[in-house]
C-alpha cells in the first residue's frame, strides 16, 4: 500500500482502544494503530480469511485477495471496498464478521466465527484508518518486540513461514496440554483421589453424589467395561451374595487377568490405530499379515506392557532389536492407514500420501495433535509451524515397507486352517487353467495366421516386438467376453496368490532404506542389501510433492522442545529417537492424551472431549486438576494401564447409580452431562452387540489370536460386486464351521470395502480415520437388524436349544434367558406376559412351519470389457456356502422351540440388554 494510506485519516497520532485489549471497562489505553495491525490484526486476517482469501494454492474465493492493502479495497467480484477507513459500521468486512446478516457471515463457519475482543479489535482499526503499513515498517514494528496490550503470549517454535505467523499470540490458557505437568495437591474433600476432585466440583455446584449403584448393575457394568462381555449367571450369583469387603477388588482382580480383557481394550487401541486386515481405496486387497498386529496389540494389553514401552515398539520395533518377531509386528502401527500403488499411479504422489498420513497418525494417537492442518500452511489454531509438520514428517522419511521375516511365536495362535490353505491352493490352479484354455485358444489363432501368411509361427512373447502387418493382431480369436473373463482370472490369481502369504511367518512391517515403489505384495521382501541415504525432507508449498521450498531435518513439535536436537540424520535411528522423545521430553502431553483416553472408555467421554484433539480447538478438560495428576501417577506407575483400571474403577464415581433423586434439578445444574454425579449409561458397541449374543446363546468360542475368521453376513452385501481396478474381487464367503464363525468379534475380518451390515448399523467406526470417540446413533435400520436380521435370529435358535437343553419347564426356560440377557431376575409380571407371549408364538408356528433356508453356490457377474466397452457376463462358483456347515436351521425345530426363539429374540432388542447402566 502506498505511504499516504499510511498516515491519512489518523493524522500521525494514537487513538483510544477502548476496552478490546484491557479487560477494565472503564479503562482508555492508546494503541498505536499501525502496531495494532500488525500484531493483531494481520494475524487475525491470516487466521480467519486467508484460506479461503489469499491461499495461493487454492482458487480465490469471489475473487477477493485479502493479502494486500490493495486486495482489500478492490473487493473481489463486488467491486466493492471491504473496508471503509474510519467507518468500521459502514465496512462490508466488519459487518460480515458480526454475523448480523446470516447470509454474508464470514467466516462461513459458525466454529470459526470472530471472538467479541476480535471483532472489536477490527472495529478499532478500521475507525482509525485501518492503517497498512508496508513489510520494513512492519518488521520494524515486530522487531520492537515492545506490544504490551495483547492478553495472549508469544510461543518460541522454530518459525513460521511468515513473521506475523511467528509473531503471532496466544490465551495461555488453550495451550494447557502442551504444559509440564503440574504438582497438583489432591484435595481433602474424599478418601479416594478421583472422588476427592469429583465431588469438589459437585460441590461448587450444588449437587450431592448419586446412591451406589446395586450390586448386579455393578458387576455387568465392570464385565462389560473391561471383557466386552456379559457375566455368566455363575459369576453373577457368586458376586451378589459375596458381602465381603474385598468382593468387589476380587472381582476387578479376576477380570484384569482375564485373557478377553486384552481383547476388549486392544480393541479400543485399533480403532484409533486404524486397524483393517485389506488396503482399501480401489484395490482392496488384502494384509494376509495384518493380524499379528492385531494380536500383539492384544498381549500388550493382556501383559500390561508399560505404555511407554508400547509406544516405542509401535514406532520403532525394527530399530529397537530387528531379530526379535514382536519388534518387527509392533511397527505394523505405522501401516494401519489405507494404501494404494498402481502401475498407473505416481510413485511421488503415493510416497508423499503415506508420508502425510502417518505424520497425521502419530500426532493424532500418540500425543492428540492432528498434524495435518500444518502440511501446507502454519496451522491455523495451534503454534505449529509448517516447518514442524516436516521436520516429524523427515523422521519417518526412510520407513519404508515390507513383509519381513518373522518367526511365529510361541503365544501366537499359529495358522493351521489348512483346509481354507488347500482351498486358496485350488482356486488359483483352476484359475490358472481356465486361463491357460483361453491363451491356447488365442495362440492356434495365432498359429492359423502364420500359416495361412506362409510364415513361421512365433510365440506371443517373440513377437511382441514385430511391426504390424508382420504379426497378427491383438487377441486374435479371442470373443470380449474372453479377454474379459481372462482379466478377471488374472486379478483373481492376484488376490488369491497374495492371501496365501496369511500362513508363512510374515510381520507386516517396515525397515529403514532409500525410498522404492513394489506393486505385489509377494515382491514386497526385505532387499538384501540396504543403503543409508540421507533423505532429504522439504517443505512442500501447499502440500504439493512438486512445489519444494526449504530442506528441513527431523525434529519434533518445537513448542514443546525448542532446543531439541536429538533425532540422527541418519536413516537409522530417527524414529527411536521420536518415541524416546514422545516417552521422556514430551510425557506430560503423551500421558495426558491415553489418560484421557482411558478414562473416556470408562466413563463415555474424556475429561477432556476429544481425545483425538487437545489443542485449541479442541475441548478442553472440565476437571483439568484431575487430569494432571492422573498423568502423573500414570507416569509414576510405570505406564501401567492397568493400574489405572484400578484406581479409576475403585472410585465412587465409577460405582455410582445412573438414577438421580432429583433429575430436574441435575440437568439444571450439569446440563452437559460432565461432573460425574450419576454414572452415565451407555449402549453396547456393535462387537459387544455381536459377542454379547454369541455369548447368551452358548455358541461363543473364546478361542485367541490367529487368522481372521468370517462369519455369516447379509447375504446382499455379502455377494454384492466389489470392484478391484480393472476387475472385481470374488465374492465375500464365510468360514465353513459355525465354531469358527462364532469367534469374538475382534478376530472377524475386516475388509475395508465390505463392512459387516450388522457391525455398520451399530456405528463400527470405517477404519481409513483414526476413531476418538464412536458415535451412538438411533436409526430404523437398527431396528430391523435386531428383529429381522438374520444374525439376531440365528442366536435366538441357538439359545433356545441352549435353555431346552438346561432346564425343562418353560417357566425356568424363561427365568434363565432373562438372567442371561439382562443380568438380573424376571419380575412375575415379565414373567406372566412372556409365558402368554410364548403360548401365543407356538400356536402360530404350530400353523406356520418355517421354510427350508438355503445358501446360494453361484452368483451371475455382469461387466463390461476395458478395451471393448462391450457387456459380458460369467458365473462365479460360491465354493464354499456350496460346503457350508450351517447354524442351527429353524425348520428342524419344534414349535415350542421356534417360540422360545421368538422370546429370546424380544430379549435380544430390549434396552436392558442392549445398555449398560
Amino acid at each position: 500500500m502506498s505511504s499516504l494510506h499510511t498516515t491519512t485519516g489518523i493524522l500521525g497520532i494514537c487513538v483510544l482502544l477502548i476496552g478490546a485489549c484491557n479487560p477494565s471497562p472503564t479503562a482508555r489505553v492508546q494503541v498505536d494503530p499501525e502496531a495494532l495491525f500488525v500484531h493483531e490484526i494481520k494475524p487475525l486476517l491470516t487466521q480467519k480469511c486467508l484460506a479461503c482469501h489469499g491461499d495461493p494454492s487454492n482458487e480465490l474465493k469471489g475473487e477477493f485477495d485479502m493479502r494486500s492493502w490493495e486486495g482489500l479495497v478492490s473487493g473481489g467480484e463486488s467491486g466493492k471496498a471491504a473496508v471503509i477507513p474510519g467507518e468500521a459500521t459502514k465496512s462490508p468486512l466488519y459487518l460480515a464478521v458480526t454475523r448480523e446478516d446470516p447470509d454474508f457471515a464470514m467466516p462461513p463457519k459458525e466454529n470459526d466465527k470472530l471472538t467479541s475482543r476480535q471483532m472489536k479489535l477490527l472495529k478499532t482499526w478500521i475507525d482509525a484508518g485501518a492503517p497498512w503499513p508496508d513489510s520494513v515498517k512492519q518488521a520494524a514494528i515486530l522487531a520492537a518486540d515492545d506490544w504490551e496490550y495483547s492478553d495472549g503470549v508469544q510461543v518460541p517454535t522454530s518459525g513460521g513461514l511468515n513473521e506475523s505467523w511467528t509473531q503471532r499470540r496466544y490465551k495461555e490458557e488453550d495451550l494447557w496440554a502442551y504444559q509440564p505437568l503440574r504438582e497438583v495437591e489432591v484435595p481433602k474433600s474424599a478418601p479416594h483421589p478421583i472422588d476427592a476432585f469429583i465431588n469438589q466440583r459437585l460441590k461448587e455446584v450444588g449437587l450431592k453424589p448419586a446412591r451406589a449403584a446395586k450390586k448386579g448393575a455393578l458387576i455387568r457394568r465392570m464385565s462389560f467395561d473391561l471383557l466386552g462381555l456379559p457375566p455368566t449367571p455363575k459369576e453373577f450369583g457368586a458376586f451378589s451374595e459375596n458381602s465381603s469387603k474385598e468382593a468387589y477388588e476380587e472381582q476387578l482382580e479376576r477380570m484384569l487377568a482375564s485373557p478377553q480383557y486384552g481383547e476388549q481394550w486392544g480393541r479400543h487401541w485399533l480403532d484409533v490405530a486404524r486397524y483393517a486386515d485389506s488396503d482399501g481405496f480401489s484395490n482392496d486387497y488384502a494384509r494376509p499379515n495384518a493380524w499379528r498386529y492385531r494380536d500383539y496389540v492384544i498381549r500388550a494389553f493382556n501383559d500390561d506392557k508399560p505404555y511407554d514401552q508400547f509406544i516405542r515398539e509401535q514406532l520403532a520395533g525394527d530399530e529397537i532389536d530387528p531379530e526379535d518377531p514382536e519388534m518387527l509386528i509392533a511397527t505394523g502401527f505405522l501401516r494401519m492407514g489405507p494404501w494404494e500403488h498402481t502401475g498407473m499411479s505416481v510413485a511421488a504422489e503415493t510416497r508423499q500420501y503415506f508420508l502425510d498420513d502417518v505424520t497425521n497418525s502419530v500426532g493424532e494417537t500418540f500425543f492428540a495433535t492432528p498434524l495435518r492442518c500444518a502440511r501446507c500452511h502454519d496451522h491455523k489454531f495451534d503454534p505449529i509451524p509448517t516447518r514442524d509438520y516436516y521436520k516429524i514428517q523427515a523422521v519417518f522419511a526412510s520407513t519404508q515397507f515390507a513383509q519381513r521375516e518373522a518367526t511365529f511365536l510361541p503365544e501366537e495362535n499359529a495358522p493351521v486352517e489348512e483346509s481354507e490353505m488347500r482351498d486358496l491352493q485350488d482356486w488359483i490352479e483352476q484359475a490358472q487353467e481356465e486361463r491357460r484354455q483361453i491363451n491356447e485358444k488365442e495362440e492356434e489363432a495365432a498359429r492359423a495366421w502364420y500359416a495361412a501368411q506362409g510364415k513361421k509361427y512365433k510365440p506371443k512373447r517373440k513377437r511382441s516386438r514385430d511391426p504390424e502387418g508382420q504379426k497378427p493382431s491383438r487377441y486374435l480369436g479371442l470373443s470380449f467376453q474372453e479377454l474379459g473373463y481372462r482379466k478377471y482370472l488374472n486379478k483373481r490369481m492376484q488376490t488369491l496368490t497374495r492371501e496365501l502369504d496369511r500362513y508363512e511367518p510374515w510381520a507386516y512391517a517396515v525397515y529403514n532404506g532409500p525410498t522404492r515403489i513394489v506393486h505385489s505384495a509377494r515382491e514386497n521382501r526385505m532387499p538384501e542389501s540396504i543403503e543409508d541415504p540421507i533423505d532429504t525432507i522439504h517443505i512442500l508449498r501447499g502440500g504439493s510433492v512438486y512445489a519444494p521450498i526449504d530442506p528441513v531435518e527431523p525434529g519434533v513439535l518445537s513448542m514443546v522442545s525448542p532446543e531439541f536436537r536429538e533425532v540422527p540424520r541418519s536413516s537409522f535411528g530417527r524414529r527411536l529417537a521420536f518415541a524416546n522423545w514422545l516417552t521422556q521430553e514430551n510425557k506430560a502431553l503423551t500421558a495426558r492424551t491415553m489418560v484421557n483416553r482411558i478414562w473416556q472408555y470408562h466413563f463415555g467421554q474424556g475429561l477432556a472431549g476429544n481425545p483425538n484433539n487437545l489443542g485449541i480447538t479442541g475441548k478442553k478438560p472440565t476437571h483439568p486438576e484431575l487430569l494432571d495428576w492422573l498423568a502423573q501417577y500414570f507416569i509414576d506407575n510405570n505406564w501401567s494401564v492397568k493400574a489405572l483400571h484400578r484406581l479409576i474403577m475403585t472410585s465412587d464415581a465409577y460405582k455410582r447409580a445412573t438414577q438421580y433423586p432429583n433429575p430436574n434439578r441435575l440437568a439444571r445444574l450439569d446440563p452437559n452431562k460432565e461432573l460425574y454425579a450419576v454414572f452415565q449409561p451407555r449402549r453396547l458397541d456393535a462387537e459387544e452387540i455381536r459377542d454379547a449374543m454369541l455369548a447368551v446363546s452358548g455358541e461363543l468360542n473364546l478361542e485367541r489370536g490367529g487368522i481372521p475368521v468370517r462369519p455369516i453376513i447379509n447375504l446382499e452385501v455379502a455377494l454384492q460386486p466389489r470392484h478391484i481396478m480393472g476387475s472385481v474381487a470374488r465374492a465375500y464367503q464365510p468360514s465353513r464351521s459355525p465354531e469358527q464363525r462364532n469367534r469374538r468379534t475382534i478376530y472377524t475380518e475386516r475388509k475395508r470395502s465390505i463392512p459387516d451390515p450388522l457391525l455398520a448399523v451399530f456405528n463400527q467406526p470405517q477404519p481409513d480415520l483414526s476413531c476418538e470417540r464412536r458415535s451412538t446413533s438411533t436409526v430404523t435400520p437398527q431396528v430391523f437388524t435386531l428383529f429381522n436380521g438374520t444374525n439376531t435370529y440365528d442366536r435366538a435358535l441357538a439359545m433356545a436349544v441352549r435353555l431346552e437343553e438346561e432346564v425343562l419347564e418353560p417357566e425356568k426356560q424363561i427365568f434363565l434367558a432373562m438372567e442371561l440377557t439382562w443380568n438380573r431376575q424376571g419380575t412375575p409380571a415379565e414373567l406372566a406376559a412372556t409365558v402368554s407371549y410364548l403360548q401365543e408364538m407356538t400356536q402360530y408356528h404350530q400353523e406356520n412351519p418355517p421354510p427350508r433356508k438355503e445358501f446360494p453356490t453361484k452368483v451371475t457377474r455382469h461387466m463390461f470389457e476395458e478395451m471393448t466397452g462391450e457387456p459380458f457376463e460369467f458365473e462365479e462358483v460360491l465354493e464354499v456356502y456350496a460346503e457350508l456347515e450351517p447354524d442351527i436351521q429353524a425348520r428342524e425345530l419344534r414349535p415350542e422351540t421356534l417360540a422360545l426363539a421368538d422370546v429370546c429374540k424380544v430379549l435380544f432388542n430390549s434396552n436392558e440388554f442392549l445398555y449398560v447402566y
